[in-house]
């Protein structure tokens, strides 16, 4: 009976000192990291509410994408970029499918030489001296688009594609007359990635997802509840004397795993919601296979570290340690998962608790 409090105790301590720390960890990179989806790398709009402090956008031909929000109606925010004549400029406006955002109706303003005149600028929005001037009216689309990659849902409110006329500095302008809200704004078509780009991609989601308007205990609830039942079944199999339980190797490989699995779940989570917002498409194969790649690497992962084994022998190892490196490509466990399952890798399997 003792025996079964010891191992109960540590079960709460397990899920309770965890998932504080998930919790923490998520929270404090969803706050500091900018938001992306798949297709486009991550661009934080900081501070750009004129004219002299718009965001600028490097390469604008490269595919980036800005989740930003307007605080108020009669407010525009504004970016700028350089672009080569014969460069295409190509600006897609969209926002949440979320129902608080459904009078929020925003547009665009593009600024600069050779773009024409085409509609009447809020008096409210600044102009570069001597600039053309071409306004993009936001329009509500009858049903959302269901992004696979992320995934997610949105609606697109505008659509702007030319060829740069000059080789010139030009301007974009968001901005609603009436209210504020929730805008992305997607700019350039080539998709290309740094490497702290790709590996972030995980963590820079939990921001839009919170910019769709969920919250982080909804968004990280399929990890915490995998990582809840996991612990207790590893437990139950502590009980069943199953040795690699008792070692730091196969502890921290095994929760290592269950972040794989719990990643894999909040995509599949995060499918269905979508899908409550958009019309079903064949595309959900491909979210289907995003999910299924984390899932797989937990598995396996979990299979290796609770082998019945006094000591992990060197291919177990380095099995593990590939496992790691391949799940922090593959954007499964949050970087925590990987970090685990590398460190894991090189640590004593020797029995840390109990007997032989």
């Amino acid at each position: 009976m003792s025996k079964l409090l010891r191992v109960v105790r540590s079960y709460f301590f397990l899920v309770k000192f965890f998932g504080i720390f998930l919790v923490l960890t998520l929270s404090c990179f969803s706050t500091l990291m900018a938001p992306q989806t798949l297709a486009h790398s991550p661009l934080a709009p900081g501070d750009n509410e004129s004219l002299a402090t718009a965001t600028f956008i490097h390469d604008p031909t490269k595919s980036w994408a800005i989740y930003g929000e307007l605080h108020e109606g009669g407010e525009a925010q504004y970016y700028r970029f350089n672009v080569t004549v014969g460069d295409r400029i190509h600006i897609m406006l969209f926002k949440p499918t979320s129902p608080e955002e459904g009078d929020f109706m925003p547009g665009f303003v593009l600024m600069g030489p050779g773009v024409g005149k085409q509609g009447i600028v809020p008096d409210y929005v600044e102009v570069p001296a001597g600039a053309d001037t071409l306004v993009v009216m936001g329009e509500q689309p009858d049903q959302a688009t269901y992004e696979p990659f992320s995934p997610s849902s949105f609606f697109s409110l505008a659509d702007l594609e030319l060829e740069a006329p000059n080789s010139d500095t030009y301007y974009a302008a968001v901005y609603e007359p009436s209210m504020g809200g929730h805008y992305g704004l997607a700019i350039g078509d080539r998709e290309s990635y740094t490497l702290s780009e790709w590996i972030l991609i995980p963590l820079n989601l939990l921001s839009v997802y919170q910019w769709e308007g969920q919250s982080l205990a909804f968004i990280i609830a399929p990890l915490i509840a995998t990582l809840v039942i996991g612990i207790g079944l590893l437990i139950w199999l502590q009980l069943q004397n199953k040795t690699a339980l008792r070692t730091l190797f196969g502890w921290l490989g095994s929760l290592a795993g269950l972040l794989f699995v719990g990643t894999g779940a909040m995509t599949l989570t995060q499918m269905v919601f979508s899908l409550t917002q958009a019309p079903l498409t064949s595309e959900i194969v491909i979210t289907l296979l995003f999910a299924s790649i984390p899932i797989v690497l937990g598995l396996v992962t979990l299979r290796l570290s609770l082998k019945t084994v006094k000591e992990a022998k060197l291919r177990m190892r380095i099995y593990l340690a590939v496992l790691g490196v391949v799940a922090l490509f593959m954007w499964a466990g949050f970087l925590i998962g990987p970090a685990l399952a590398i460190v894991a890798s090189v640590l004593p399997s020797r029995l840390v608790v109990g007997k032989s």
